[in-house]
C-alpha cells in the first residue's frame, strides 16, 4: 500500500499466542534483554499484540454474493474450507464486523452459533481431528460502514460515477464477509457476484464467467494462488478500458471514461515495470494478469493480488503530469506483487516485509528509469521523511505495542527507514549477492508468511556473512547515528586526519551504531594543480573505515596521501542512515559544489554554504542554481540562497526566476518562489515588497506548471505584505488538478497574519457542499495558519478551532478529518480535547483515529497550564499589535517619500 502522494519538489482472535511469540523471538527479546520501548509511539490503551491462532488452516473462500447499490448492502453466502490443525477442532472464529449473519450450515446440516458485534462463533457437530476438512457455509448480509465502499454522485461531487470498490488492510475486510482477518493464513479464493447489468468487476485471478440474468449479471471470478484474505479485492462499476501486456500476460488499466487520456500518464510504463522487478528479482511476475483500477475518493494506492486499485486522486492532467512525481506509486504497488502478495508479512509489526521492500523498489525502478541522480535524490527525500518522523516519535521497525489493528505501525520508520535498511543491506552485501539473496527469499517464501528472521536468515545462508548486528541495530533497536566530523592536514607527515564522532544519545533503544562507511578524496595529481584552487586534475582516492567498533563512540583515522585533498567527502554515496555535522572551510564546499561529480556532494555543499553569507559563497550558489546538470542541486542551491536571506541572495533569486525555462525547470522554479518567500514583513520590508511584486506578476499569469502557480501563492502569502490577501482570494476559485493550487492558496492567506482570512477559509472547511479536495486544502490552510497562531488574535483563533472542531465531529471524508485533527494539535487549544476523544472513539479509520488520539494526548499532556496559555496568547497579542502600529507609520512614511 502507498499512503501518500508524493512529490519530490516540496514537501480471527486477539488473543496472545505462546507459538507465535517464540517465533518471533528475536523481536520480542535480544541478546537475552527485554526488547526496547518506544519514545512517545505508545499511546494510553496501546498493549503488545501478536498474530493470532489458527485452530484450522483456511484453505479456500468462496463467495456467492450480491450487491445492492441503492441499499448500499452485500448478501449472500461465504463458504470457507478448513483444515484443522489442533488435534481436535471444536469451534471455529470468525471476525465479522456488524454483520447480520441469518444461517450456518456444513454439508447441508445447520450448526449452532453466536455472534457479537466482531466475532462470529460456530460450533461444530462433531471435534474434527488434525488433517481433517470440512466447508461451512456462511449466508449473513451487511450494510458495511467500512471495507466495501459504495460510490454515487452526490451534492460536493456530482460528476463522481456510480461504483463500487473494497479496501481490507490490515482488517476491514470483516466489515463485508465473515473470514479470518489477520494477515497470517492464506487460501484460495473465488468471488461469484451479481451486480446491475451495465458493470464490469475486476477482482483477483481469472474472470471465468459472466452469465446474463437480464437486469443484473453473474461474474465469477477465481484467483487458484494462495493469498492472505486482505488481499481479496472486488471493484465493480462502468469503467473505460486500457490493454497492454506483458510478457503475453494481459495488463489492463481501467479508469473513468473522462479521465482515459490521462490513464497512461500515470500507469503506462506498467509493463516495462513488470520487466524490471522480474529481472531484478530473478522471479517472473506470478499472476495470471495484472489490473489497475481507479476508483474515486479513495486516498492512496492497495496491492491486491493481481488487482491494484489507485485513487483518483493520483492520476495528474497534462500540467500536473509535468511535476508531480506519482509514477513511483505505480510501481510501488507493483512491488508487492512479489513483496506482500507472494511473500506476506505474517503480522503488522512484521509489515516492513511488506513496505520496507515496495518502498526500495520502487525506488530501484526510479533508478532504471531515470538515473543515479533521481535515485540518490529520491533516498534522500525518504531520509529526510523519516528523520521527521524520528524528531516525534522514535521506535523499534519491529514493533508489538499498537493500539487496534496495526495501521498505526504503517508509518515512515517502516516505509522509508525499512527502505533504507534494504539500501545499506545492498551495499554492506554488493550487488549480485544482494540480489541472489532476494531470489533466495522469494523463492524459499514463495506463498508463505514471514518474520524479519526469515530473511535474516535466508541472506546469511546465501551470502555467509552474519547478519545478527546489522538487525538488532537497525531493525530490533530504533534511531540511527547522528555523527560529527572533523578533517585536518599534517603536512609534515602527508597525512590527512579524519575524527568521527557519534554524537546520538546511546540509550536501551538506540545503540552506537557499528558499520562500515567510505571515506573519499580528491587529491591533486600534480603540485602544479596543488596550486590551483579550481583544478579538475585530480584522482580519487578512498577506502572503508568501520565505526562503532567495541563500542567506540569516537575515531580517529589517518590516511596517508600524496598531496592535500581539495574535497573530502564522508559516506559520498551516501549508503549509510545518517545524519552528519561535517564543518569545512568555504572554499573547500564551494569547490565540492562546483566540481563533485556526485549529486549528493553538491547538495551537501549547497546546504552548507546556505549557512554562510560570504559575497563569494553567494556567487558560488548562484552559478549553481543557474548552471548545475541537476535539477535537485538547483533547488538545494535555491533553499540555500534563502537561507543566507541577504538583498544579494534575493537579486540571485529574482534573476533565476525569470530566466529559468518555465518547462524544463519547472521545479527549480517553484524552489525558487518558495525561498522569495522568506523575504517578509516586518523585518525587512523593502525586500519582502520586491518578492511580493515577482510573486505576484508569476500567479497572476498563471503558469505552464502547477508546482510553481502552488509556490507563488503559498510564498505571496508569507511575505505579509499589504494586498497579499487580495491578489491570493482573486484567484481562489480558479480550478486546478485536485483544488492543489487551492490549498497553497488557503495556506498563503493563513500565513497573512490577517484575522480577516479566518472568516475566508471556515466557509470551505465546513460547507459539505464543497467537493472534498477543497474541504481538505482549506482543513491543511488551518494548519499553516495554526503554526503562525502568534499572529493572529484570541478571537480568530478561537474561531478557527470551532470550525476545526466541526470539520473533525461531521466531515464525512477521512482526509479532512485528519487533517483537521492535525491542526487542532497545532493550535494547543484544550477545549479540542473532548471533540478528538469523541470522534477517536467513533472513527472506523483506524489511521485517522491515531492522528486523533495523538493530538488528544498531546493536548492533555501539554506543558503549558492553561493560564500560562492564556498569558501567552495575551503578551503576542500585544506584540502584535505593535507591528500593526508599526507598518501603519512605515506606510504613512513612505507616503510622504513619494
Amino acid at each position: 500500500m502507498h499512503s501518500c502522494n508524493r512529490n519530490l519538489a516540496f514537501s480471527l482472535d486477539d488473543g496472545y499466542s505462546l507459538l507465535y511469540f517464540q517465533n518471533d523471538y528475536r523481536s520480542a527479546q535480544i541478546g537475552g534483554t527485554p526488547a526496547p520501548k518506544a519514545h512517545n509511539f505508545e499511546l494510553p490503551g496501546d498493549r503488545a499484540q501478536y498474530a493470532p491462532d489458527r485452530p484450522a488452516d483456511v484453505k479456500h473462500v468462496r463467495l456467492d454474493i450480491a450487491l445492492d447499490f441503492e441499499r448500499e448492502t452485500v448478501s449472500g453466502t461465504v463458504y470457507t474450507t478448513l483444515s484443522a490443525l489442533y488435534e481436535e477442532v471444536n469451534t471455529v472464529s470468525f471476525d465479522a464486523v456488524e454483520l447480520h449473519v441469518e444461517r450456518v450450515t456444513l454439508a447441508g446440516r445447520e450448526q449452532e452459533f453466536s455472534t457479537d458485534d466482531k466475532k462470529l462463533l460456530v460450533t461444530l457437530d462433531r471435534p474434527y481431528t488434525h488433517g481433517e476438512e470440512f466447508t461451512l457455509a456462511v449466508e449473513y448480509h451487511a450494510k458495511p460502514r467500512a471495507g466495501l465502499h459504495f460510490m454515487k454522485p452526490v451534492p460536493e461531487d456530482p460528476t463522481r460515477p456510480v461504483h463500487a470498490w473494497t479496501f481490507g488492510q490490515p482488517r476491514y475486510h470483516s466489515y463485508w464477509f465473515p473470514c479470518h482477518d489477520a494477515p497470517n493464513d492464506r487460501a484460495t479464493t473465488e468471488i461469484v457476484v451479481t451486480v446491475p447489468a451495465r458493470f464490469q468487476t475486476i477482482s483477483n485471478g481469472k474472470l471465468l464467467e459472466v452469465i446474463d440474468n437480464g437486469a443484473t449479471k453473474t461474474h465469477h471470478w477465481l484467483h487458484d494462488i494462495p493469498h492472505a484474505a486482505y488481499l481479496v479485492s472486488l471493484v465493480v462499476g462502468d469503467f473505460a478500458v486500457i490493454e497492454d501486456s506483458y510478457k503475453g500476460i494481459p495488463v489492463t488499466y481501467y479508469i473513468r471514461s473522462d479521465r482515459k487520456d490521462d490513464a497512461p500518464l500515470y500507469m503506462g510504463k506498467t509493463p516495462e515495470m513488470m520487466r524490471f522487478f522480474s529481472e531484478y528479482t530473478g522471479v517472473e511476475y506470478p499472476y495470471s494478469k495484472y489490473a489497475q483500477t481507479v476508483v474515486e475518493i479513495y486516498t492512496g494506492a492497495m496491492e491486491h493480488t493481481s488487482a491494484t486499485t489507485h485513487s483518483f486522486s493520483l492520476v495528474p492532467d497534462q500540467k500536473a503530469a509535468l511535476d508531480f512525481d506519482l509514477v513511483p506509486i505505480v510501481a510501488h504497488e507493483l512491488a508487492h506483487q512479489w513483496f506482500g502478495d507472494l511473500v506476506t508479512c505474517r503480522d503488522w509489526p512484521n509489515g516492513w516485509l511488506n513496505e520496507g521492500f515496495a518502498t526500495y523498489f520502487e525506488q530501484l525502478w526510479g533508478e532504471h528509469d531515470q538515473g543515479s541522480d533521481y535515485f540518490k535524490l529520491s533516498m534522500l527525500h525518504d531520509k529526510k521523511a523519516y528523520l521527521a518522523e524520528d524528531s516525534r516519535y522514535r521506535r523499534p521497525i519491529v514493533y508489538h505495542v499498537y493500539y487496534s489493528d496495526g495501521f498505526e505501525l504503517f508509518d515512515r520508520h517502516m516505509y522509508q527507514k525499512g527502505g533504507w535498511v534494504l539500501h545499506m543491506l545492498r551495499h554492506q552485501l554488493g550487488e549480485k549477492t544482494f540480489r541472489r539473496g532476494i531470489n533466495a527469499y522469494l523463492n524459499r517464501y514463495r506463498e508463505r508468511e514471514v518474520i524479519t528472521a526469515d530473511l535474516e536468515r535466508t541472506l546469511e545462508e546465501v551470502t555467509g556473512r552474519s547478519l545478527a548486528l546489522f538487525f538488532q541495530q537497525w531493525v530490533y533497536s530504533g534511531g540511527y547515528p547522528a555523527f560529527e566530523v572533523n578533517y585536518a592536514w599534517d603536512n609534515e607527515h602527508r597525512m590527512a586526519k579524519v575524527r568521527i564522532k557519534q554524537t546520538q544519545k546511546v540509550d536501551d533503544l538506540t545503540p552506537c551504531f557499528v558499520a562500515p562507511v567510505d571515506l573519499a578524496f580528491t587529491v591533486p595529481i600534480s603540485d602544479k594543480a596543488a596550486k590551483d584552487e579550481h583544478t579538475t586534475e585530480t584522482r580519487a582516492v578512498s577506502l572503508c573505515v568501520v565505526v562503532g567498533e567495541d563500542g567506540q563512540a569516537e575515531q580517529t583515522f589517518y590516511v596517508p596521501l600524496e598531496r592535500e585533498p581539495v574535497m573530502v567527502r564522508f559516506d559520498p554515496d551516501g549508503w549509510l542512515l545518517k545524519t552528519l555535522k561535517f564543518e569545512r572551510s568555504n572554499s573547500r564546499l564551494r569547490y565540492q559544489l562546483a566540481h563533485d561529480p556526485d549529486v549528493l556532494g553538491r547538495i551537501e555543499a549547497a546546504e552548507a554554504l546556505g549557512e554562510q553569507e560570504d559575497e563569494e559563497s553567494v556567487k558560488a550558489l548562484a552559478h549553481s542554481l543557474l548552471n548545475d546538470a541537476f535539477w535537485g542541486v538547483r533547488v538545494a542551491a535555491a533553499e540555500a540562497l534563502a537561507s543566507i536571506g541577504s538583498e544579494q541572495a534575493q537579486d540571485v533569486l529574482l534573476q533565476a526566476l525569470t530566466r529559468l525555462d518555465a518547462r524544463e525547470f519547472s521545479r527549480v522554479r517553484a524552489a525558487i518562489a518558495e525561498a522569495l518567500g522568506n523575504y517578509a514583513q516586518p523585518t525587512r520590508p523593502e525586500l519582502a515588497q520586491r518578492s511580493a511584486t515577482a510573486l505576484a506578476s508569476v500567479f497572476e499569469a498563471g503558469d505552464v506548471s502547477y508546482l510553481v502557480e502552488m509556490a507563488t501563492a503559498y510564498a505571496l502569502g508569507r511575505t505579509r505584505t499589504a494586498g497579499a490577501v487580495e491578489q491570493l482570494v482573486k484567484h481562489i476559485d480558479r480550478p486546478s488538478w485536485m483544488n492543489r493550487v487551492q490549498g497553497s492558496i488557503f495556506a498563503g492567506l493563513a500565513a497573512t497574519g490577517e484575522d480577516r482570512v479566518v472568516e475566508i477559509i471556515a466557509p470551505y472547511l465546513n460547507d459539505p457542499t464543497r467537493h472534498p479536495t477543497l474541504r481538505l486544502a482549506a482543513a491543511r490552510g488551518f494548519n499553516v495558519l495554526a503554526q503562525n497562531r502568534h499572529l493572529y488574535s484570541e478571537e480568530a483563533r478561537q474561531r478557527a478551532v470551532t470550525a476545526l472542531i466541526e470539520a473533525v465531529e461531521h466531515d464525512s471524508w477521512r482526509p479532512v478529518r485528519a487533517a483537521s485533527a492535525r491542526a487542532l494539535q497545532q493550535f494547543g487549544e484544550e477545549r479540542a480535547i473532548s471533540a478528538l476523544e469523541s470522534a477517536a472513539s467513533r472513527e472506523l479509520e483506524t489511521a485517522v483515529q491515531r492522528v486523533m488520539r495523538v493530538a488528544a494526548h498531546s493536548l492533555r499532556s501539554g506543558d503549558k497550564t492553561g493560564e500560562q496559555l492564556k498569558q501567552l496568547r495575551k503578551d503576542l497579542d500585544e506584540v502584535r499589535e505593535e507591528n500593526r502600529k508599526l507598518k501603519e507609520q512605515l506606510g504613512a512614511l513612505e507616503a510622504r517619500m513619494k
